[in-house]
């Protein structure tokens, strides 16, 4: 009986440890693309007027609005389509110095392309075949896009 116990005790003891193993390798993903990137951050002692005066005049947050620390949605238009996403002039919602800039937005088999009015859906790289350079899109993600240049869509919505 006892020789039993100690064999339970032994194999639960590995089970925890595969366990274990595998959040530490899930973990560090889920952790990097919720970390804001460094583009466009004002740095220290600097003001927004002095690091974008034009955002003083087109703000694209309420003026003394503080830039959130995760922001999942931003938008722009389309300046060229790639094989596995595209590429737009971004608004500058997801930086804190709110100046526009080139977007790579990256294309995933989850990736959902809706229409304007979200009529019609299309999933992964053939939403690619529904938009055309000079469009206007709102792109969602679910990771933290705050800083960054590149990053991966969950959704697209034509405006």
């Amino acid at each position: 009986m006892l020789i039993v116990g100690v064999v339970a005790f032994l194999y639960f003891i590995q089970i925890s440890n595969e366990n274990k193993k595998q959040e530490d390798t899930i973990q560090p993903d889920i952790i990097e693309s919720m970390k804001a990137g460094e583009v466009g951050e004002i740095e220290g002692g600097k003001t927004l007027t002095e690091a974008n005066p034009e955002a003083i005049d087109s703000p694209v947050r309420p003026p003394d609005t503080a830039m959130p620390d995760a922001v999942f949605d931003t938008k722009g238009q389309i300046i060229s389509l790639e094989e596995d996403g595209v590429v737009i002039m971004g608004s500058g919602e997801n930086f804190e110095d709110q100046r526009t800039r080139e977007l790579k937005v990256n294309f995933v088999s989850q990736t959902i392309t809706f229409e304007k009015g979200q009529q019609s859906r299309y999933a992964g790289l053939e939403g690619l075949n529904y938009l055309e350079i000079g469009q206007t899109i709102l792109v969602s993600s679910a990771e933290n896009i705050r800083g960054k240049t590149e990053f991966t869509a969950a959704y697209i919505n034509k405006l």
